[in-house]
Order: C-alpha cells, then structure tokens, then sequence
C-alpha cells in the first residue's frame, strides 16, 4: 500500500487500483494513493503490464501466429519454457518472450502469448543469476525481462546453450570483462604482440635522458581490453564510423604510453599510417609532428597581429579551443579553454575567461593536489588549437563553425619515450634541437595503471606550461602557443590509512619573446663593466698594498702580499667592488623591462621566458643567482666592515692644562668626548625605520607591490607569482626614492639651516672640550680631528665657556685650524714608520690584559695612568713641533683616487708626517667617518636593498620583507654598537664603566 506522497508501484503480476479516499482522511493525511490486489492469481491469471486487468496466459483458440505460454502456479506468471541452462555446444540457444496479445477492436490487453527471439539474442531469466542481481556474460549486465529479447554486446556474438555470449566462426574474442563489454574481430592486428604491456618511466628520478634508473612495466587490462579490437578495426577499416572511433581510441592508447614508439599501440599507428595512402590517412588521427622542432617554432602559418588593448582588427584576448575524447575514440565534443588546464585546482570549475589569456598577461599558479581527487576523475583526450581570427572562415558565420580558423597547438610532452632516451626532457634551452612534437595530450590517466588486481599507479600532469612567444621580425604577430607537459607516476594506494597522498602541481602561462639579441649585449656590457672592476680592484689594492709596505719598511716584518690579511683583504676588496658595480648594473637591466615592458602601448616587447622546467637554463636563473650572490656578498663586506672598523685605534689627546700644579685636569671632557664617539659609531645619515615606512606605504598602501606582476600595464591585477626582474626594480625605485627624500632634506635644508652634520657637531665637541682625536684606521693611515681649543680654558663655568665663544664669534680668539693651514681642523693623516712603532710601543704598555679595563687591578690602572700620560706627552710635542709632519693640500690624483702619496709610500729617509686638510664633500661627509657607519652610508643602503630583495624572493611578502630588513639593520646595528663600545674603551684607555650608548 502506497500513501499519496509516494511514487511506488505494486510488485509484479499485482493488480493496482485507485484507492478512495475522504475528505477527513485526506486532511488528517492518511489518503492512500494505491492499493494492491493478488486476485488474478486466484483465478491462475496475471496482471497486464499496466497492471489494471488480470489476462490468461495464452488463448486456446489462437495458434496461427504465436506460440502458447503456461501459467507457472509456483511462481503465478506465464513462462515461455524457454530451455534451461546447458553446457555450452557452440549452437546458438532458441528462446521464447512473452508478448501481450492486445484486442484489435477495443486495444485491450487480451492474453500472455510466445513469440520467438531473433537468431542469436536469448530471454534472460531470474534462474541465470547465479546469486547475483544480474547475469553477466561478455563483460555486460543482463537483467531478467521475459517479455524481451537481450542481444550480446557484439553483433558478432550468439547466446550458446550455456546463455554465455561467445563470438561467431571465423572472428576472436577480445576484451576483459573485468574493465567492459567483450567484442569480436575478424583479423588479428598486424602487431599483436605484448600489446597489454605499459610501461612507466619518470625522467626527473631516471637522470637527464636516461631510463636505466626507472622502468617500471606492467600488465595493464585496460590495453589488453582495448587494443585488439581498436587495432583490428582501424588497420582492417571499412569506412564506417566504428572503424573511425577505433582509430581514435588506438591512438588514445600510444599516447598513453607517452608515445613509446616501441610500444605495440604506436607501433601499430606507425604501421597503419605507412601503410595508408595520403586519400586514406585522414582517417588516423594526427598525433605526431614530422617536421624538426626549430620548424615547428618558426611557423609562421597563424596571420592575426595582436595588441595589449582592444583595438579595430587586432586581437587583444587569445582563445584557445580543445577537441575532445574519451577513452574508446568518442568525440565528445569541442570546448572553450578557460580554466581545463588547472584542473585539480579550485577554478576549475570556473567559466569564465581567465585573465592570462590577455595578451601579455602572464600567469602562475602552485596548488596543492589530492590523489585520491584524481582517482575518480574522468579521463579524457585533448587536441588544442587556437583561433586565427585572421582566417576568413572566423569572419564569415555562413562558414560552419568556423573550424577552419582553428590553427593546431604543436605540444611538448617532456615524458616523452624514444628509443631508450627522453628526447624532450630538456634541461637547458641547447637541449631543444631534438625536440618532438605531438598533438594530443591527457591531463589524468587513471586508466592504464589498472591490472587484474585493481589501479596500482597513477599519472598525471605535474607542471604545464603554456607559452606564447611573439615574432622577432613582426613583434604585433606571433608564433603558434606550444604547450608543455610533464607527467609524474604515483601509486595510487595510500602508504597507510588515514595518509592523504597529495602533490604539488603547477600551471603556467607566459608570454615571451627570443631574448638571444638582449642576452649578447649583456654579455658585452658585463665585460666592459668587470673590465672596470677590475681597474677599481687593481687600485684599491694598490693604495692598501702601497700602506702596507710603507708601515713594515725597514721593520723587519714580512711583505704585505705574504701575509692572511691579505689574502683576506683581497676577497673583501673583490666582493666590495662587485656590490658596488654588479647591483646598478642588475638595476639598470631589471629597470630596462620594467620600463619598456610596463609603459608599452603597442606590442613591442615581452619578458624573458621563466621557463619552470629548466634551472640554470632558465632565463632568470641569472638574475636569481645574482640576487642572492650580491646580498650575502655584500653581508660579508658589511661583517668585514664592521670588524675592520671595530680595530681601530681611538686615540683621545687633551690639551688642557691644569689651573695649577697641585692640581689635576679634569677626565669628565675625555669622558664627554668618548661618549659622544661612541653614539656616533653605530649613527646613519638616513633614517631606516622612514625608508621602511615609506617603502611599506607605497608598497602595500597604495598597492604599488604588485608593478611587479607580469603584465604589460599598471592595473596591478592580483597574480599569485611576481616576475623576479620587475620586482627588483620596483622596489629599488621606492628605496632610491626614500634615500632621495632624506638626502635632499638633509643636506639642502635639516643639516644647512636647521642644525649641522653629525661630522662637524663632534668636531665643535672636540674643541669644546679641548681635546684632540687620532683615529688610526690601518697601519699607517689614520684621521686627525684637530681640537685644541683657541680658549684660554676649557674646564670651566658654562657661563666662561659662552663668554669664549662669544669672544671667538667676534674675533678675539686665535684661530681654531692647525698651525700652516687656517681653519683646517680634520686631516687624513698619513704616518711614517717610525710615528707608527711609537704608538705601537706605547700601547704595548698595557698588553693584552686590558681587555676589560671595568676589572682593571691597581697595577693596571698604573700602566694605563702612564700609557696615556706617555701618549699625551708625544703627541702633543709631535703636534706643536711642525718640523715632525707637513700639511698640504692632497694631488688632484690622490684626491680622486684615493692614492697613498708617494713619499709615505717609499718611506724615504727624511720622510715626515703628510697632514691633508680634509675639506669634506657635498653632503657634508669627511672622510674620517669612515670609521663609523656614517661613512659607510651607501654601503648600508645597498644592504638595506639588497635584503629587503633576497626576503621578498623567500616569502613574496612586503611586509615581512620590511620586518626582516629591520631585524638585519637592528643587529647589524647592536654588534658595531657593542664591540665598538669595547674597543673604544680599550684604544682610547677610558673605563668602559664610563662610557654608553
């Protein structure tokens, strides 16, 4: 019994009717919508088909033209008494269906009569189950009807007495019943032999070409269910369109097998189309190009010139079409390409047209797979063409769709297996001479892994990479899209249970262009620019070889070439000039794309091609490397930096005398002076955390980050990869634009009107205090910082000291300058020998012990009391006496090179002290910051650049990009401030407990 919601029918050989019902009953719903009645059994009756009247099995009176049927009271239907299931004898079996007699007058079901089945087909009944819920022969389901006739899945096959399909004299059975339905052919292929073998290689774990590390062959039911039959009816064609499907479907299966031309599916096509006529070959499906692979690059067949915005007969949108099939050779139809190739990702399903195929915008996309999404995945087969939309057929709508216009895309299957090598597995662009071309393709293959034991491997595309170039000698036109696939094998079964086997797969879509032209100038380029490096190195080294060997002149020590420091030196020199030249040099070529790449109108250029399947043959494996080569090259010279500047030796010589003789001179001004050095060591002339505010604003505030997007405009689209080249520099130009801003504010208006240099304001401390300053930077090259006071007395009152100042302002002191050279006070100070062994000796005093001068026994604040007494007593007599020192302007040669003179140089033996008046440079440096970070500014910037890049090419982020880029700057900042602080205590001979940040 049936309620009114329900849409059940009565069972079998039941009478239906309508049942009544109330109008209580169908408020309180409790209506019935049928009820069954078992009366025609009663009557040894069953029901019609529309179970509405109850018909005697056969009519006694009619035998002319049907066969009689019996009622079975154990089972109340009518039955044929078809035979019963025998040993198979190779005849076909005769069998009987019931068919309902209907009354010509009135159309009324009348009776249950025979009629006899067509030759070869047979009535399934319920005896034939063998415990199943249908009858299986020959690879296909039967289930129990006797009212009609089941034919085998082959015209070629007869139910034998055993009701099992078996194929006809004369033809062979083929399939496996375990994939589907069995068919019957009449020859055998002429390759008939290990056809159900595959075999699956991966060229990433073989080596470069080679298959001896991987060659995994199996049995596969898939090629042993389709091949025979595929192959016979395709080689043995009779024109019709099963013979067409067959070819299709062989064809399927040598692309299965990567093309294998030892395989017996290729082999076979291989033989078919040899053997075919030019009229007939049509018939085959094409799969492979004979043409060599630069032909195929070079063709010029496709005639539509391209734009990068809509435009009156140009195209500025390409569009791709894909023919497909399945697996046996049926053509499913031909479909837009939009988001196919992505196929295991979450725009899969997404309709619409994708933004890469703009011209020229390119695209990227890493997206995580699970294999067991894969595993149920349909197969199909691919060929791709693209719309010529110069082709009058894309023109005229009269044309049938317009196939014509459909110009082939040549793919690049890199698994691709000829003879024992991978021709296409190419790892640098030399690698393309031999490359072979195909036509179709697959996506997933979760087919020929199968055997007898279920899907035991999988393969699927991995990386697909689809690549437009445009012409070198007509840049508005292009050369036909090639696409590039590379398939990885796994096996389909999970490790253990609950483990998700998944991949990373990737998909790509560039535009490019034949670099060869760009690349040649830049080799000629790079060689002018390492000729210049090497004239700079050449130098340097000749200016510290040249202070070297004056400092050991007649000392006794080794030559300055045979010792580490050299060597260490050297290296530092070398990678020094290479960040100094190498990154402009990158700049400029990553600024050349960004600029005609960005602000073109018209097609004129696109990048290089970032192809993902090569790496030191990629394009931008060069920038990459130098990228990465220039931060830690320029990390060493900045820790190099640091240690260098972290030796020197601080010398503080106070010139102020005591009031009286039983009285002492006040440390507190050496105190002042050493603190005040001290703040300065660690002190920039830009502002880091502005740079980065700044740099941070237009990069994710104004969405500026995204400039870097391969794309030829400033619509800063969201791509899920940048291009490398654009991304540097765009963001050199926000740091050169940040360092730009403080420098002019600095130097034109903070530093000029506002307050002065850093570089001055301790000099005017220096002399506040009376103290003069010797930095010694090397062994006989330090800085003079002439600050002895032009006041009578320096420790006193503040009100005497604004009244000196007062008194110097209008001209009532003596000049602040060294004694021969008028208001000169900072010198580049140049030391002979015997100067430098002096001051060596004098600090030997206090050893290696006074390392920690906050520990200093009693002893060794006697040594160090007398160490400076002895400093202070020589260096004033050296500096009062002007017969010990010469001050002169430095030769224009020596100015702009930066070269030792000559004299200091050979150590001659009336040879004195050279002092050059150091008047500064445009932005208000001297040259003795160098011993700070103040001098060493645009080193800094360039790391500051440098390291902001290399953690935008780790995390592809600009705000951890700029965090990463401060935690370098703070520790960067915190060793030059620490150990700075510790060699300034112990070179300048000041307690350490005295002195702070």
């Amino acid at each position: 019994v049936c309620d009114m919601l329900s849409s059940c029918k009565c069972p079998p050989n039941q009478l239906q009717k309508d049942a009544d019902c109330s109008i209580d009953s169908m408020l309180q719903g409790s209506c019935r919508k049928h009820l069954c009645s078992s009366e025609c059994a009663d009557l040894s009756y069953v029901s019609s088909l529309d179970q509405k009247s109850c018909l005697p099995c056969s009519m006694r009176n009619e035998t002319r033209k049907y066969g009689a049927s019996e009622y079975d009271g154990d089972n109340k239907v009518c039955t044929c008494r078809n035979p019963p299931r025998g040993a198979p004898t190779g005849n076909r079996v005769v069998s009987w269906k019931l068919v309902e007699i209907h009354d010509e007058a009135t159309g009324l079901p009348i009776s249950n009569d025979c009629v006899r089945c067509p030759a070869g087909s047979a009535v399934i009944t319920r005896d034939l189950y063998d415990e199943q819920e249908f009858f299986l022969s020959a690879g296909m389901r039967f289930i129990a009807d006797p009212y009609s006739c089941s034919f085998c899945p082959d015209p070629h096959m007869y139910f034998d007495t055993d009701y099992n399909c078996v194929c006809s004299e004369g033809y062979i059975l083929t399939g496996e019943v375990s994939v589907g339905e069995q068919s019957c052919i009449e020859h055998l292929p002429s390759v008939s032999g290990s056809y159900s073998k595959i075999r699956f290689q991966d060229p990433a774990l073989a080596g470069r070409k080679s298959l001896d590390a991987l060659d995994l062959t199996i049995d596969s039911v898939i090629f042993s269910h389709y091949y025979l039959k595929a192959a016979s009816e395709c080689e043995y064609y009779e024109g019709t369109s099963q013979g067409l499907q067959s070819c299709q479907a062989l064809s399927n299966l040598c692309v299965m097998s990567m093309y294998d031309e030892e395989a017996a599916a290729c082999k076979e096509v291989d033989f078919i189309s040899q053997k075919r006529d030019r009229t007939s070959s049509s018939t085959l499906p094409w799969l492979y190009y004979e043409d060599e692979a630069d032909s195929v690059n070079d063709d010029r067949s496709i005639g539509m010139k391209i734009s990068l915005y809509p435009q009156r007969n140009r195209t500025n949108s390409l569009s791709f079409k894909l023919a497909k099939y399945t697996l046996n050779g049926t053509f499913a139809g031909i479909e837009d390409l939009s988001n196919q190739l992505e196929y295991c990702s979450e725009t899969k399903h997404i309709l619409n047209q994708p933004n890469w195929l703009t011209f020229g915008n390119g695209y990227r996309n890493e997206y995580k797979c699970s294999i067991d999404d894969l595993i149920e995945t349909e197969m199909f087969f691919f060929d791709m063409f693209i719309v010529d939309e110069s082709h009058e057929s894309c023109k005229d709508e009269t044309i049938n769709s317009g196939l014509q216009c459909l110009y082939p895309v040549p793919i690049l299957i890199r698994n691709l297996v000829e003879g024992r090598s991978f021709p296409n597995y190419n790892v640098h662009p030399l690698d393309e001479y031999n490359d072979r071309y195909v036509r179709r393709f697959f996506l997933v293959d979760n087919q020929s892994g199968k055997t007898q034991s279920g899907l035991e491997l999988i393969r699927y595309a991995k990386r697909i990479a689809l690549q437009t170039i445009i012409r070198s000698e007509e840049s508005n036109k292009i050369y036909p899209p090639k696409l590039i696939i590379e398939y990885s094998t796994r096996p389909s079964a999970r490790q253990s249970p609950g483990d998700e086997v998944a991949d990373l797969l990737t998909f790509v879509a560039e535009y490019t262009m034949d670099t060869s032209t760009f690349w040649a100038t830049i080799q000629i380029l790079s060689g002018f620019v390492i000729a210049f490096g090497v004239v700079i190195f050449g130098i340097r080294i000749n200016n510290w070889l040249s202070r070297r060997r004056a400092s050991t002149h007649n000392a006794g020590e080794a030559g300055p070439t045979s010792s580490l420091r050299f060597v260490v030196h050297s290296f530092a020199v070398t990678i020094h000039t290479l960040v100094l030249l190498g990154t402009p040099f990158a700049f400029v070529v990553c600024l050349y794309w960004f600029i005609f790449f960005k602000a073109q109108s018209e097609v004129f250029l696109m990048l290089p091609s970032n192809n993902i399947f090569y790496d030191a043959g990629n394009n931008y494996f060069l920038f990459n490397l130098a990228f990465q080569v220039l931060f830690w090259c320029q990390t060493v010279n900045i820790t190099y930096t640091i240690i260098d500047q972290c030796q020197n030796s601080i010398i503080l010589l106070d010139w102020e005398r005591p009031k009286r003789q039983d009285c002492s001179v006040s440390t507190w001004r050496t105190v002042l002076v050493a603190n005040e050095f001290n703040r300065m060591q660690a002190k920039r002339s830009t502002s880091i955390e502005f740079s980065l505010i700044l740099v941070g604003f237009f990069m994710t505030g104004l969405n500026q980050y995204d400039n870097a997007a391969p794309q030829p405009n400033f619509d800063n689209s969201i791509h899920r990869e940048h291009n490398v080249a654009l991304r540097f520099a765009n963001s050199v130009l926000f740091w050169a634009l940040s360092w730009l801003v403080q420098v002019v504010w600095k130097t034109l208006i903070y530093e000029r009107y506002i307050t002065e240099p850093p570089a001055l304001k301790f000099v005017d401390i220096c002399t506040a205090c009376n103290t003069s300053v010797f930095i010694l930077s090397d062994k006989n090259v330090c800085f003079y910082l002439h600050g002895r006071s032009p006041y009578l007395i320096a420790d006193c009152s503040m009100n005497d000291l604004l009244e000196q100042m007062t008194k110097e302002s209008n001209g009532g002191t003596i000049d602040r300058g060294l004694d021969g050279c008028k208001g000169c006070q900072i010198f580049d100070f140049f030391m002979t020998s015997a100067f430098n062994r002096q001051i060596s000796k004098i600090y030997s005093y206090v050893g290696p012990r006074h390392s920690k001068l906050s520990s200093s026994s009693e002893e060794q604040a006697g040594q160090i009391s007398l160490a400076k007494l002895e400093m202070s007593t020589f260096l004033q007599s050296f500096i009062t006496s002007s017969n010990d020192y010469i001050v002169r302007e430095p030769l224009y040669s020596e100015h702009i090179f930066g070269l030792t003179p000559a004299d200091i140089a050979t150590q001659s033996e009336q040879l004195k002290c050279i002092l050059q008046p150091d008047n500064g440079k445009w932005n208000h440096s001297y040259n003795y910051t160098s011993s700070t970070f103040l001098g060493i500014e645009m080193d800094l910037f360039l790391h500051d650049i440098l390291t902001y890049n290399f953690a935008d090419m780790l995390f592809n982020n600009p705000l951890a990009s700029i965090l990463a880029t401060y935690a370098v700057h703070k520790i960067r900042e915190f060793f030059r401030q620490w150990f700075g602080q510790i060699n300034l205590s112990k070179k300048s001979m000041v307690d350490g407990r005295f002195i702070y940040t």
